[in-house]
């Protein structure tokens, strides 16, 4: 896809990284309410047709004949043919045609059409024909034109669909580790989860070295050592977050609390992007940006609107601000009371908050800033960024840049090291000092696998 402002290419982005134009709006299915990426003509999740699936009827349009005439028609055009004649709107002519057809004397007319002389009709003798050439010529041509030709297309043609099956059955599930190598010890951060929280589909979360991840359309939990797993939800899952309370996450359009006797509570009906600090849950409803206050019995006690006309957030925990995009597509910062502090703000690519930085993309790579000021900081230089996120090795005290190209190549830096992690990733979650990311294979079927920044990855 290419940039409808500077015509650079921005692969399935929504936003031009070159020049910041915003192509269309963020859209989500409308059964399921998963993001929905530009030309996606099917739901990855629940399978619905998508508004790109729709056919735009393209209606012909007639020419004004008030204005149309033969000096002002393109005839170089190929999606119409008309038939125009000289004068062809001119009423008097017509007239004067009609008025001469009605006196005319039809009896004389006939008449001379009578006496005209009339065409014999001529009947030519067909020729003689050789039977036998023309039977030798049709077994020559089987024998030494037809049935060669008839080869090579097929064996052309086998060679293609051959060359196809092998580009399209490139997709390895294997990995290139045994699953049983991985062992969590470190949980996700507030970095982390802001990290996930930007994407509206699926989501990981790893508390007590224990992983709470969407997959394939359950709410499932693996021990540190992935020997065991538990299904908490058989249905998908958004916007996980785990804590000594219990397990946050939307599933559809409520916002669930499961505790640890997996004992499940609906705290919020029609809401979306629900996302959870301390006794505090933001959400957005009918495009309002919401806070409920929760209490220690998890029950909502309080529940406050914040700023209308908003369609995304990411939230600053340590400066208690909001960065949110209203339904304009402009960025502005308020705080937790939805008081204004920055209006009409630049555009940050992808953005989120980490211990009170505002890490975002740029098109030569990944920056962070404390918007109190228009300075920067240069985090990583990558070029052909699409995605990003940023976590950290606490054993090695590294910090991690994860970046997805618009080819969906997943790549890890790390100080001044490169690692190539995956050639296809469609999206990725960081937990803490490791990556899950998910591909499909052939037939379009999610598969997730767990990685870490130096490349190793297994599938879940």
């Amino acid at each position: 896809m290419k940039c409808k402002y500077c015509g650079v290419e921005i692969g399935n982005s929504l936003e031009c990284h070159l020049c910041g134009h915003k192509q269309i709006g963020k859209t989500t299915c409308p059964v399921c309410f998963k993001l929905i990426y530009p030309y996606q003509e099917y739901c990855s999740n629940c399978g619905s047709p998508t508004i790109y699936r729709k056919d735009n009827t393209i209606k012909k349009v007639t020419p004004d004949i008030i204005v149309h005439s033969e000096q002002s028609h393109n005839y170089n055009t190929v999606s119409e043919s008309y038939d125009y004649k000289k004068n062809a709107y001119d009423f008097k002519d017509s007239f004067k045609q009609l008025k001469d057809l009605n006196s005319m004397n039809y009896k004389e007319t006939f008449k001379k059409f009578q006496s005209q002389p009339r065409k014999k009709n001529m009947r030519k003798k067909p020729k003689q024909k050789s039977f036998i050439k023309t039977f030798i010529g049709i077994i020559f041509g089987v024998c030494f034109i037809f049935i060669p030709v008839s080869q090579f297309v097929i064996h052309t043609i086998t060679n293609i669909v051959q060359t196809t099956d092998e580009a399209t059955s490139s997709f390895d599930g294997k990995g290139n580790t045994d699953l049983s190598s991985f062992n969590l010890k470190q949980d996700s951060s507030r970095g982390d989860y802001n990290q996930n929280f930007l994407n509206s589909d699926g989501g990981a979360f790893v508390y007590q070295n224990e992983l709470y991840i969407s997959l394939n359309d359950q709410l499932v939990k693996y021990d540190a050592d992935f020997e065991n797993q538990e299904v908490l939800e058989d249905s998908s899952c958004d916007h996980i977050y785990v804590d000594d309370r219990g397990c946050f996450y939307e599933n559809y359009n409520d916002f669930i609390f499961l505790d640890s006797n997996a004992k499940r509570k609906t705290l919020l009906n029609d809401a979306s992007h629900c996302y959870v600090l301390d006794q505090k849950i933001f959400y957005i409803r009918d495009d309002t940006l919401y806070c409920a206050t929760i209490d220690e019995n998890i029950n909502v006690i309080d529940n406050q609107k914040i700023k209308d006309n908003i369609y995304e957030f990411t939230v600053d925990d340590q400066n208690q601000r909001i960065l949110c995009t209203n339904t304009d597509y402009e960025s502005q910062l308020i705080d937790f009371n939805g008081t204004t502090l920055k209006n009409k703000m630049n555009s940050y690519g992808d953005g989120y908050f980490i211990d009170g930085f505002l890490y975002y993309r740029e098109y030569d790579g990944v920056y962070k800033s404390d918007l109190n000021s228009d300075d920067s900081e240069v985090v990583q230089e990558i070029s052909d960024i699409y995605r990003f996120g940023v976590g950290k090795d606490e054993e090695n005290e590294k910090v991690i840049v994860y970046s997805e190209d618009y080819d969906n190549a997943l790549d890890a830096y790390s100080d001044d090291e490169s690692y190539s992690l995956y050639d296809d990733a469609r999206d990725f979650y960081v937990i803490g000092d490791k990556v899950i990311f998910f591909t499909y294979d052939d037939d379009y079927t999610r598969h997730y696998f767990i990685s870490s920044y130096d490349g190793e990855y297994a599938p879940l």
